[in-house]
């Protein structure tokens, strides 16, 4: 897994509000957070982002989208860049076409099988008020499905509530949750799912919307540090046996037989050792701030009337 070049692709049927909660995540991290902060070189788009955040403080609403968005960003913490990443926001048509004959379903298909993570997105309103709401996410799981068996690495899949301020009644919230029901199980499923659900509002009363970001990356970067923090622990084990073993006899032993010594091997795992310490140094500290900026965004996001599902990257 490159840490430089991860692939996030949000799911959302039409009106879901993805290009509200792109923009208005984009505005709240591109102007910093606890040390973090959203960067791009395209600049086009950083600017419509922006003031399409901007609008949305002021409670007016970009027009539903019917084009694919691609967001290419970094996240930065102090001066250095720890993440890069690729938002792609495929339109909601996608999600229902034929691979056969539409060729951005088709490329959708490819995308989930080689995601890094996946954000969809879901009108609370809808699925409270609309029957075919249950169809909609009955076609994401089998979606999903395909991502999460592909490959071997935490898959992060964040559920992400929409529009959740205009629902305000408890009955409309638990239609609406067991409508999202096959969803809200695959985030609990384990395997390499990491999930998590957040309600979210983009407007005036602006909520949760950096979580669904966060939540990825502070899953993949924790990974990748523990993964990193092991394989320094072993190496560090059989450094201690190979400076046992390394001496005189042996290296003549090793001669004559032909194979590395253990001087030899000791000096190349010392190496390794070297590199494993030096990339943790740089993954650590960011990690353990990036879920603390997470579990702040958190809070208040939780989806009411369920059953809890977890509050905080694993």
């Amino acid at each position: 897994m490159d840490l430089s070049q991860l692939r996030l692709v949000a799911l959302g049927h039409s009106s879901a509000g993805k290009s509200s909660c792109l923009a208005a995540m984009y505005t709240r991290l591109a102007a910093g957070r606890k040390g973090f902060r959203l960067t791009t070189a395209d600049t086009a788009l950083a600017q419509h982002l922006t003031a399409t955040g901007k609008l949305l403080g002021r409670g007016i609403y970009p027009p539903p989208s019917s084009r694919r968005t691609e967001l290419t960003a970094g996240l930065t913490f102090g001066r250095r860049e720890v993440l890069g990443f690729e938002w792609t926001d495929y339109r909601g048509g996608a999600l229902t076409g034929s691979a056969a004959d539409d060729p951005e379903t088709a490329q959708l298909l490819e995308r989930l099988t080689h995601a890094d993570a996946v954000v969809v997105f879901a009108d609370t309103q809808r699925l409270a008020t609309d029957p075919e709401s249950q169809d909609e996410v009955r076609r994401t799981v089998v979606l999903l499905h395909r991502a999460v068996d592909e490959q071997p690495t935490p898959l992060p899949v964040v559920l992400v509530y929409t529009k959740a301020d205009l629902v305000t009644d408890p009955a409309d919230w638990a239609r609406a949750r067991a409508a999202a029901a096959p969803l809200e199980e695959l985030l609990v499923s384990g395997g390499r799912v990491r999930g998590t659900a957040v309600a979210v509002s983009c407007g005036t009363s602006t909520r949760g919307v950096a979580v669904p970001v966060l939540w990825c990356l502070s899953v993949l970067l924790t990974h990748r540090a523990d993964e990193v923090a092991r394989s320094l622990g072993s190496t560090r084990e059989l450094i201690k046996d190979l400076r046992k073993q390394a001496n005189g006899i042996d290296s003549m032993v090793s001669w004559f037989k032909g194979v590395d010594s253990a001087a030899k091997r000791l000096k190349y795992w010392e190496e390794v050792g070297r590199e494993e310490k030096a990339e943790l140094a740089l993954l650590d500290r960011p990690s353990r701030r990036l879920a603390r900026l997470l579990n702040a965004e958190q809070r208040g996001t939780v989806p009411p009337a369920a059953a809890p599902v977890p509050s905080a990257a694993r």
